[in-house]
Parts: structure tokens; sequence; C-alpha cells
């Protein structure tokens, strides 16, 4: 038995969410076909571009997980008011011939060698990399996804229920990482180890006040300078207004840079904050960037790096900095070092490329464009990007699991596809 729906002649609207997370409010009239809505979706995401004609997509209810009809009606789908549709990607049905296995056999080694003995080699065979280097490059990739994917999630999430129940949650976990309570017993027990003030703090601070972890870090960096530039890193607010609209010339929101202390600042100082104003996109970029900082105030020099850099001619002061930047990245450092400036280069602790295929496979996913649609996805994946250990918990969880077992899934294959794609 259907629900019933709205049957003035106004009409009402529902929220279409677009392949890239963009969000358009389409008004319609309950006489309304499914082809009707992706009609008017397609024509406002996409415009007058041919190469995608409307039979390319169909419309998904999020809150139903449910594909729509196209001949069906907005009250056989029971749409309602605030609905929000998905508008994916129909991918192309792959007819698989039925062969035999003899038809499936390949040549065999001896057959091969026999009929490439004549040809030259000319490319030398290629160092396999370490097992442990292989799976840190994984996980700093799946680190780069997880960015991406709360920074869509957010977007679509800013005209949710919850909205404001997820902002509270996240400016708290904010406040705790900017506003440290600082031990002065622990910070003069360690003192009188004989370490400066400002590392003291600095290690109070990266541990979470644990006086026993902070001295860990003490004995792991004690060989570290003192005048390394640990300062607030510079943060440019996002290019929104407090209350989501995007900012004009004249607004100073998205074009006035500030230090992401004064941004948080600014922040919990607005204690009788009107709920209107909150910015669900805005906070997850402050805490992103928090992340970005204890980052940068944890980097260690990798001396064997250095001292490669070095041999070839550069100043040590140079270096040092230019794997700063880099993350440790000793080819890319050269190529910073050698005047090269290309953002690229940088290890910037940001998103995975959004021209990639990656990114592509993974945003045409139904099952991981389904999940950003979940608070509590938004929350885990922000989880694991602070604490790459609490995935271990995280994988448990009915709601958190398909959608990290998806995303690796998708990364393993592709990556596997682009590796192979070189070879051919």
């Amino acid at each position: 038995m259907h629900m019933p729906v709205p049957t003035s002649p106004e009409g009402f609207s529902v929220n279409v969410i677009s392949l890239e997370g963009d969000v358009t409010s389409i008004a319609i009239k309950p006489d309304f076909t499914v082809e009707n809505i992706k009609k008017l979706a397609v024509m406002h995401f996409y415009g007058e571009d041919t190469s995608k004609p409307v039979s390319y997509y169909r419309l998904v209810h999020s809150a139903k997980f449910k594909q729509l009809v196209d001949e069906n009606c907005v009250y056989d789908e029971d749409i309602n008011e605030c609905d929000e549709l998905l508008l994916v990607e129909i991918r192309s049905t792959v007819i698989q011939e039925s062969l035999s296995d003899e038809a499936l056999k390949g040549p065999s080694l001896e057959a091969i060698i026999e009929v490439t003995s004549d040809i030259p080699i000319r490319n030398a065979p290629k160092a396999v990399p370490p097992l442990m280097e292989c799976v840190t490059d994984m996980q700093s990739e799946i680190r780069k996804i997880l960015i991406t994917l709360v920074q869509v999630s957010a977007k679509i999430l800013m005209l949710s229920p919850e909205a404001d129940n997820l902002y509270d949650i996240i400016k708290d976990r904010l406040e705790v990482r900017c506003r440290p309570v600082n031990d002065p017993k622990a910070t003069k027990t360690l003192m009188e180890m004989g370490y400066p003030q400002k590392k003291v703090l600095k290690a109070l601070r990266l541990r979470k006040s644990n006086i026993t972890e902070a001295l860990e870090w003490l004995i792991e960096h004690q060989d570290d300078s003192d005048d390394s530039d640990d300062g607030d890193v510079d943060f440019l607010s996002a290019d929104t207004t407090a209350n989501g609209s995007v900012a004009g010339p004249s607004s100073s929101i998205g074009t006035k840079k500030k230090l992401l202390k004064d941004a948080c600042a600014e922040l919990f100082e607005a204690g009788n904050q009107d709920r209107r104003q909150q910015n669900l996109v805005h906070i997850v970029e402050l805490f992103l960037e928090s992340l970005r900082q204890y980052r940068r105030m944890e980097f260690k020099l990798n001396k064997r790096a250095m001292r490669s850099l070095v041999e070839m001619g550069f100043e040590e002061k140079n270096v040092i900095g230019a794997l700063k930047i880099t993350g440790n990245d000793q080819a890319n450092a050269c190529e910073w070092l050698l005047g090269e400036r290309r953002p690229s280069l940088q290890d910037l602790d940001k998103g995975i490329d959004t021209d990639g295929q990656i990114y592509k496979a993974i945003m045409s996913n139904p099952h991981i464009q389904l999940s950003l649609t979940n608070p509590k996805v938004l929350i885990a994946f922000l989880s694991i990007i602070e604490t790459p250990a609490s995935a271990n918990a995280w994988i448990n969880d009915p709601e958190v699991s398909p959608a990290l077992s998806q995303i690796s899934k998708t990364y393993q294959v592709e990556k596997h596809f682009i590796h192979m794609s070189r070879f051919i």
C-alpha cells in the first residue's frame, strides 16, 4: 500500500545528488515520471553535453536503496517531499562468449621461447619493491581516498537532518586537538630530564599529555633540530560562507588566509552560534587541516635520503626543507631542489587526483556512493584518517565494513589494471 503523496497543483521538491557529490533541488508533481526527474537533473548538472545522454543514467532512492523505474510515476515509486535521489551511471552489459577450455588455452612456455628467441631484450628487468614499501604505499593511497570521500560525504550530508549533530561531534573532536590540556607536572618532569621546554610542550601536545608516550617521542626525536619551524600552518577557509552558499568577491571568508589556530579560535568562541550558520563542509576541512598540521609536526627526517641528496651537491639545509615538503620522498625532493615546484611533488596530505582512474572507479561504485549518505560512515572515515589503527575496530562494524571492503577491492583492482597496462 502506497503512502499518500501531495496532490496539490504546486507539487513538491526532491533533492538529486550527482556523481560528483553536487546537490540540486527539483520541483516535481505527483504525475511526473522518473524519466522526467532524470531529464531535469541531467540538464541541470551536465547541460547540453551530448556525450552522455539521459539513457546513460538511472535514479536510485538513497533511503530505500531502490533503483527507480523510468516509466513509473512519482506515486508508483512512493517518492515524497525532500527525498534524496542518487543519479548514477548505467554500466554496459558485457556479453561473454561461451568458449571451450581448448580455445582458452594459451601457448606453452617452450613455444613462446622458440618464437621470441631472435627478439633482442630491450627492457631490463625491473626490481620488485620490498613488501613493506608496497604496504606503505597502499596505506597512503587509501588514506588519500578516505580524505576525498569525507569531503564528498560532507557535501551530501549538509542537507540532511543529521548535519547539526555531525557538526557538533566533529567540532568537539577538533577542540580536543586544538586546545590540548597542558599538565605543568608532566612538563616539569620532562624538562628536568634535560629536554628543552619547546620540545617538551610539542611532545605532550602530540601525545595528548600522556607523559610515557611523550617521553618515547622525545627519545625518538632527540636528534631533531630545535630551531625547526613548527608554527601554525596557514589555513585557507573553504570557499563557502557560514550558511553554505558560495562566497562572493567581497566575502572575506573565501579570500582571507588565516592561521589554523585563528580559524579554530573564532569557531570555539562563538558558543551561541546560530544553527543556520553551522557549515559541515567547513568544519570537516578544519579538522583535516589540523591532522595535516600534526603530521608535519611529527615529521622525522629520513637520514639516508638526506645523505644521498647531500652527496649530489645540495646544501644540507635545503635538503632538509625539501624532504619536509615532499614527505621524505627522495625523488620528489630532488626535483624540488632542482627548481621544479609542481604541487603534485608536495606531500600535502590531501585527497586523490580527481582526474585519475582510481577516483573515477571509486566514485562510480554504487555501494560506495550510498555509504556517503551515512553519517556513521563519515565519522568512521575521519577516525581512520586521524588514527589508522582504529580501522581494526571499524572493520567489524556492519555499516562501515562493506564500504571499507569496497574501497580496498576497487583500489586494488584499478591499481593492478594500471600496472598491467604499462606492459601492454
